[in-house]
């Protein structure tokens, strides 16, 4: 009975996707993400999105909408989103000056927990923000983190930006800086499969920084924003089941199996 019950409900919401799609008038969503945040989304060949949040995005697709691709640098894609240029972001924190030009789904896509990288040896012994404060930190342009640590490494913290993770986590390893702040997923990720013996003895400091969820979310001026509604519910739908950590898992080994393409 239960079964039952769960497949009428699907049925239903795809059936009110249908019909989003046909009042919008939305038959394309041209759509981004960060392309160096595996697990949940990477690019082997530069052209099309691999990863857990692709995977999410086509099971709450509604039918007879297409899909395109951008694929630039993260920051270039923020500042693509608040020009209007691209109609739907995947897979990132919520933050008051990203509300400002995004409508992002209540629903949230995955949890996103973010930690502090150290060396083994390291003095700081764990993640307090006032213990930080004695350190050099490393973090990737674009990143941003919640939970108020945001405000707070601006107005304290002594941190410098790379272009991305590999870059941080490599100048961890030499010394030049003293702890990286990023997502718990992607920093395991990479470690655990990174063929470079550099950043060996590199480990996560607990509590997380943050452990809050990443959302997908429509740009303000998308013509495709009339869509949200029937996607998140779909959306919610597949958390109840459990769809987005299944997702995740899947997600990273499929990683694994692709490091030796990534991060040359």
């Amino acid at each position: 009975m239960r079964l039952t019950k769960v497949k009428r409900l699907i049925a239903l919401t795809l059936a009110v996707m249908a019909l989003a799609c046909q009042a919008s008038g939305c038959t394309e969503i041209s759509y981004a993400a960060n392309a160096n945040y595996p697990p949940y989304s990477w690019t082997t060949d530069g052209l099309s999105y691999r990863g857990a949040s692709k995977d999410l995005l086509d099971m709450v697709l509604p039918a007879g909408v297409a899909l395109k691709p951008v694929i630039v640098p993260w920051v270039r894609t923020l500042a693509m989103a608040e020009r209007g240029q691209i109609d739907l972001l995947l897979s990132l924190r919520i933050t008051p000056e990203r509300e400002k030009y995004l409508n992002f789904f209540p629903a949230p896509a995955f949890a996103n927990s973010i930690v502090v990288f150290v060396l083994k040896d390291s003095p700081l012994k764990t993640a307090d923000w006032a213990l930080m404060r004695n350190f050099r930190g490393g973090l990737s342009r674009g990143d941003t983190f919640g939970n108020g640590f945001d405000d707070y490494l601006k107005q304290y913290l002594s941190v410098e930006e790379a272009v991305n993770m590999v870059n941080n986590f490599k100048k961890l390893s030499m010394g030049r800086i003293d702890y990286f702040v990023t997502g718990e997923y992607l920093g395991r990720a990479y470690l655990s499969n990174n063929p470079d013996k550099e950043v060996t003895g590199i480990v996560a400091l607990q509590p997380p920084i943050s452990s809050g969820s990443i959302h997908f979310a429509f740009t303000k001026d998308s013509p495709c924003n009339g869509l949200a509604v029937a996607m998140n519910a779909r959306l919610a739908e597949l958390i109840r089941q459990g769809v987005p950590a299944k997702l995740l898992n899947e997600a990273l080994k499929r990683f694994a199996a692709e490091q030796q393409y990534l991060w040359r």
